[in-house]
C-alpha cells in the first residue's frame, strides 16, 4: 500500500521510528507492507506539539480529527492538518458585537472556535484556520442571523446562526442579503464554473430556492483535448451543471441518470502515480466521496471518448 504524507506546517516525518524526510510544502510517500506502522510528524516550529498515530485499519476507518485522509483501492493520502500549541490556555482572536449577540473567536488546544452569546440563544461552533475573523448581523427576508466570516487565502468561509443553531456553513466567493441570501462560489476547475445559489429564510433555517451553474466566458466543451474531457465531464456533474455537451448522442438522452449512477461525489482528483502502476495507463479521474468530516473515499472512473464526446462512463478497479 502506497501512502502519501503531507502536513499543514513544515515537519520531519518519521515512519517506524526512522526519519523519512521533510514534508510540508512538499509531500512524501512510502510503500507500506506492515499491518501496523507508527507515523510521527515532528514540527519544525518548537512551539507546536508533534503528532503520532498508528497506521492500521481502525485509523483509516476513523482517522483522528488532526488528520485528513483520502482512501483508495491502491493507496491513501494522509495529511496532518491540526497541531496543538505547547502554550496552554485560550487566546482570543476576535471579539465583536453582531446586533445584540457577542461573538468571541478564540484558539484553544489547536482548534479555533467561536462562542455566540445573545438574546436569541447561545452557540459554540468550530471554525477553520483563517487569516482574519469578523462578525456582523444580517437580515434575510426579515429573519435576523448572526454571521461569522472566516477570511482565507482562497475565499471566505461564511457561517450564519439563528436561535443558537447553525443555518449555513459554506465557502463563498461573494454573497448578498435581501429578501433572500444569494451566495456565489467560483471553482478552480477546467470550465471555471461559477455557482450562484439563492436561499430563503424559514424559521431559523435557510432553504435553497434556486441554483445556477455557469462556465467561464468563452469556455467551449467542443474545444477540449480528449485527454481532458473525462475530467471536465465529471467536474460538470460535481458542480451541478449539464453534462449533455460532453456526451455522444446515444448517451446524451441518459444524462439525467449519470448523477445517480456516479453517486454523491464532492470533488474530482487526478490519480496518484500508484494508480497507473496498478491499473495501467488509463485516462481516469478520481471521484471523492465524503464519508466523515475528515475522511474521503476515492473511486476511479473513466469515460470512453470518440469524436470528442464521451460514449460510455465506467468504473476502474
Amino acid at each position: 500500500m502506497r501512502i502519501h504524507f503531507g502536513s499543514s506546517v513544515p515537519c520531519v516525518l518519521r515512519l517506524g521510528g526512522v526519519s523519512a524526510g521533510f514534508c510540508g510544502e512538499t509531500e512524501k510517500f512510502a510503500d507500506i507492507t506492515q499491518e501496523r506502522l507508527l507515523a510521527e510528524f515532528l514540527p519544525a516550529d518548537g512551539d507546536l506539539y508533534p503528532l503520532s498515530f498508528v497506521l492500521e485499519e481502525p485509523f483509516f476507518a476513523r482517522p483522528p480529527r488532526c488528520c485528513k485522509v483520502y482512501r483508495y483501492d491502491c493507496g491513501a493520502d494522509v495529511f496532518a492538518v491540526r497541531f496543538s500549541p505547547r502554550e496552554g490556555g485560550m487566546r482570543v482572536l476576535a471579539q465583536e458585537h453582531a446586533g445584540d449577540t457577542l461573538v468571541t473567536v478564540f484558539a484553544a488546544g489547536g482548534q479555533v472556535q467561536a462562542t455566540l452569546d445573545g438574546k436569541g440563544g447561545n452557540a459554540l461552533a468550530a471554525l477553520p484556520q483563517a487569516e482574519e475573523y469578523g462578525a456582523e448581523e444580517l437580515a434575510v427576508g426579515g429573519q435576523t442571523f448572526t454571521a461569522i466570516r472566516c477570511r482565507q487565502k482562497n475565499g471566505t468561509r461564511l457561517l450564519l446562526f439563528a436561535g443558537g443553531t447553525c443555518a449555513f456553513d459554506e465557502e463563498v466567493s461573494a454573497f448578498e442579503v435581501g429578501e433572500q441570501l444569494t451566495v456565489q462560489r467560483t471553482l478552480a476547475d477546467i470550465a471555471g464554473h461559477t455557482i450562484v445559489r439563492r436561499l430563503r429564510a424559514e424559521g431559523n433555517a435557510l432553504i435553497e430556492t434556486d441554483r445556477t451553474v455557469q462556465a467561464r466566458e468563452g469556455f467551449d466543451p467542443n474545444a477540449l483535448p480528449e485527454s481532458l474531457l473525462p475530467f471536465a465531464l465529471f467536474e460538470e456533474i460535481a458542480a451541478g451543471g449539464d453534462p449533455a455537451p460532453y456526451l455522444a448522442p446515444a448517451l446524451r438522452e441518459r444524462a439525467p441518470l449519470l448523477k445517480d449512477y456516479l453517486g454523491d461525489f464532492c470533488a474530482v482528483t487526478v490519480p496518484r502515480e500508484i494508480f497507473y502502476l496498478t491499473h495501467g495507463q488509463i485516462n481516469a479521474a478520481g471521484l471523492a466521496y465524503r464519508k466523515a468530516e475528515n475522511l474521503y473515499e476515492i473511486k476511479f472512473f473513466t469515460a470512453d471518448v470518440a469524436d470528442g464526446k464521451a460514449t460510455n462512463v465506467r468504473p476502474v478497479g
